[in-house]
């Protein structure tokens, strides 16, 4: 777990990845102007990671995350034994923007039981949040760009099971 936070009056980079055997997460923050930038990743578990963002000038956002259910692999074991019928499923988040100043705060937890997203954008620029999910020979796609003076508030809940309120 690596905590960082930056307060500065001129140019900052916030910057982190992490690829794990079936999680994978990176985001990349940049400010040229005065500015709070923090983030506080968690890579035991699930992934779990929150950023915030607070800026009066230039603000570059750019997060992904993404979650792979791998089948077990006895299934592939003999082409000769009965084929299972298993749920193959990819969950991907990316956001990114590039705001005039504003606030960004986002929330990403990434694990077994699903993906879960929480983010807020007030400020003025441009955004474009995304995600794909794929489940053997289906593909869905969703798209928010917003763009100008903006709010917005996107919750994201993937991988099954009822929105828990997360």
């Amino acid at each position: 777990m690596t905590r960082a936070s930056i307060s500065c009056d001129g140019a900052a980079l916030l910057s982190g990845s992490f690829i794990g055997l079936n999680q994978s997460y990176s985001q990349h923050l940049f400010t040229d102007d005065r500015a709070v930038l923090s983030r506080d990743p968690r890579f035991t578990g699930p992934v779990e990671s929150t950023i915030r963002v607070n800026g009066s000038g230039a603000i570059g956002y750019d997060e992904y995350s993404g979650n792979y259910r791998i089948p077990d692999v006895s299934s592939f074991l003999c082409s000769f034994m009965g084929a299972k019928n298993e749920e193959r499923r990819t969950e991907e988040l990316t956001s990114s923007g590039l705001m005039q100043n504003g606030q960004i705060i986002s929330t990403k937890k990434v694990g077994e039981e699903g993906t879960r997203s929480r983010t807020q954008i007030n400020g003025t620029g441009h955004v474009s949040l995304s995600t794909e999910i794929r489940s053997n020979n289906t593909i869905e796609n969703s798209r928010t760009y917003a763009a100008g003076p903006m709010q917005v508030s996107e919750v994201v809940a993937l991988g099954g099971g009822e929105y828990d309120g997360w």
